[in-house]
């Protein structure tokens, strides 16, 4: 499900649900959501990394967020990917669920680091 450009605004954000509770990632960086995603494991891999996926030609590394942003509790399902771009790095990152597309800045959520996921899943 490829996500609406805002035209550049930076506002709004993809509302996920992350163990349990809801974050927000904000739209400039989010490129597509993948549901039911094939993920290949990874032997050996660090364990923020949940595997990797094909998306659309191109092999893109899956971070846990749940472990890479160090959350209490046990890993999620994962049951969706969101495919988002960081400095010029794409990569996925897996969440329990997207809950909904707000075309408006939530402040009553965490928005999701992508620079601390990418630190975990990249360095």
């Amino acid at each position: 499900m490829p996500i609406p450009s805002e035209g550049g605004t930076g506002a709004g954000g993809l509302v996920v649900r992350i163990a349990g509770t809801r974050w927000v990632i904000p739209l400039a960086g989010v490129i597509e959501v993948v549901r039911a995603a094939r993920l290949i494991r990874v032997p050996g891999g660090v364990p923020a990394v949940r595997g990797m996926v094909n998306h659309r030609g191109r092999i893109l590394t899956v971070a846990d967020a749940s472990r890479a942003l160090e959350l209490p509790g046990d890993a999620g399902t994962g049951g969706e990917v969101v495919i988002v771009e960081w400095q010029l790095r794409r990569f996925g990152i897996a969440v329990d669920a997207v809950v909904e597309l707000n075309g408006e800045t939530r402040t009553s959520l965490a928005e999701i680091d992508l620079e601390r996921i990418a630190t975990a899943i990249f360095a």
